[in-house]
């Protein structure tokens, strides 16, 4: 259990993290409080020094005043990066199977915002990050991947302003050496650290990741934002709960279908064996009609030969 209600700092407190940053709750308000921690965080990602991002603004930050409604539940954070890019960040730790076309559709929405009467060529890069802490589908599992626009003969790349990139917060052990060179994997490892003592040891060798772990232990400490992040907990749970029956509908499903496979299978074998067993009676009737063809020429041969012996016995 966690172990906050006498603590007054974060070199205080132990045991287990009640709202980890996979609480996209969590998330947009850590890196909405924290400049400094959303500076850290997106250098990282977009492989750059901390030095080279001159401005960081949260276009959209949230008022945590009143209760989320589902659609607010949706916590994308939103970051003008350097005045001339931006990012959008999600987390997504329930696997609805939509990611793909639902990181997409958050993507163009964040692209097509220029305003009436501005020029294309304005149009600011924009990249979609997610952190999603389950295996996409049919995808070669990766820590880190970006997906760009691009001709598919020769690979060029047909647009640098547009990107998605996915972290798989499973898949840490995957990290590239590029990868471990920007401490993206210690930034994962801050989303699915479980316990105090683990954030504060990562902490202790990351700037960026200390100033991140302050502000996740300050708002959990504010009885407001609990109410917030146990909201976006129980909303999880919910979604989680109906993944299961879902893949347990699905699994039951399978398993009757395979069953009925088999029948059918059983079946198809049988009825071969049958077909093969009327055609051997076929073959045995056609050998009986032909016996009995050449019996009844037989009898008939021995019928003349009667008569012709009758006549002359008459003679």
């Amino acid at each position: 259990m966690s172990n906050l209600q006498h603590c007054t700092s974060l070199k205080d407190a132990t045991g287990e993290v009640e709202f980890r940053l996979t609480n996209d709750c969590m998330f947009h308000v850590v890196f909405q409080k924290n400049p400094k921690a959303l500076l850290g965080l997106c250098a990282s990602l977009l492989h750059m020094h901390p030095e080279e991002i001159r401005s960081v603004e949260v276009l959209n930050p949230f008022e945590f005043k009143t209760m989320p409604t589902d659609k607010t539940f949706i916590l994308d954070l939103k970051v003008l990066l350097n005045d001339n890019s931006i990012i959008n960040f999600e987390v997504q730790v329930v696997d609805e199977a939509d990611w793909p076309e639902r990181s997409l559709t958050y993507a163009c929405r964040t692209f097509d915002h220029l305003k009436k009467g501005e020029s294309y060529l304005d149009v600011k890069p924009v990249r979609h990050i997610g952190f999603l802490d389950y295996d996409l589908k049919g995808v070669t599992p990766e820590f880190y991947a970006t997906y760009q626009l691009l001709n598919i003969k020769n690979h060029e790349i047909y647009t640098g302003k547009f990107a998605l990139s996915v972290v798989n917060l499973n898949q840490i052990e995957l990290a590239t050496e590029e990868d471990r060179k920007y401490g993206i994997n210690h930034w994962a490892r801050l989303f699915k650290a479980t316990t105090w003592e683990a954030i504060k040891k990562m902490a202790q060798e990351n700037e960026y990741i200390s100033s991140a772990a302050e502000t996740m232990f300050e708002s959990s400490q504010d009885e407001s934002m609990r109410i917030f992040m146990e909201g976006v907990e129980e909303a999880n749970r919910i979604r989680r709960g109906q993944e299961i029956r879902i893949e347990r509908a699905e699994a039951a499903l399978a398993k009757k279908e395979a069953l009925i496979a088999e029948k059918e299978r059983v079946l198809a074998k049988l009825d071969e064996a049958l077909a093969e067993k009327d055609e051997a009676l076929a073959e045995k009737d056609e050998a009986l009609a032909e016996k009995d063809e050449a019996l009844a020429e037989k009898d008939a041969e021995i019928a003349h030969l009667k008569a012709l012996l009758a006549e002359k016995q008459q003679q």
